[in-house]
């Protein structure tokens, strides 16, 4: 590593250059990773339902639509640097290691809020908050810079891991952006799965999606 990359690596997660690289990649990921899932969610769901069409719009055929568990709304690239410290005094860092990885965001559908409201023919999709829901670290990305050479062992790999895990969890975390792309395409992709179905059967519905307030 460079004396630059080495200063990146001091834990400035507001390093303009980082984030410029993060959002580039997110976005382009982000958007390819929906189009391909909206696409293969409307030829799925016309198909499924031409064969055995319903009469009328209920919760449990909307359910069935979405029997999907985990939905990830969103995957990125993050190419970060952690920093581990002396484990006998936290104030002196043993090694800087940099690392490749890739986050998704999405939700548990097990946990969506459907209601169906034939009076005013309203269809209300109330959706859980979105999350991480898998980091994978590149292991063999893994490059280091030893501040003290005696942490360099046979099992400093396995530490690094670890920390690199924890640092890419708590650098999205702080990038809000994430959040709201993930929110924005489970929105996209759930009218995608319920939209060709509610058309099929009555175009008069209205289809209404909502966020549940945290706790």
């Amino acid at each position: 590593m460079d004396t630059d990359k080495k200063k990146k690596s001091s834990g400035n997660s507001n390093c303009p250059e980082l984030k410029s690289r993060l959002s580039s990649k997110i976005v382009i990921i982000s958007t390819v990773l929906l189009l391909l899932i909206c696409i293969a969610v409307i030829l799925f769901s016309l198909t499924r339902h031409k064969m055995s069409p319903p009469s009328i719009i209920t919760q449990s055929t909307l359910e069935e639509i979405i029997k999907i568990r985990e939905l990830s709304t969103f995957e990125a690239v993050y190419n970060g640097i952690a920093q581990v410290p002396n484990p006998k005094d936290p104030e002196k860092i043993d090694y800087y290691v940099s690392y490749d990885s890739k986050i998704k965001v999405g939700m548990n559908l097990d946990f969506v809020d459907i209601d169906v409201n034939h009076t005013d023919k309203v269809i209300q999709i109330t959706l859980p908050e979105v999350d991480i829901t898998d980091v994978n670290v590149d292991i063999a990305s893994l490059d280091y810079i030893f501040l003290n050479k005696k942490s360099n062992t046979s099992t400093v790999s396995q530490e690094a891991y670890k920390a690199c895990i924890r640092d890419v969890e708590q650098e999205c975390k702080d990038e809000k952006y994430i959040y709201v792309l993930a929110k924005q395409n489970a929105e996209n992709i759930v009218t995608a799965l319920v939209s060709p179905f509610v058309q099929q059967l009555d175009s008069d519905y209205t289809l209404r999606i909502d966020w549940r307030v945290a706790a």
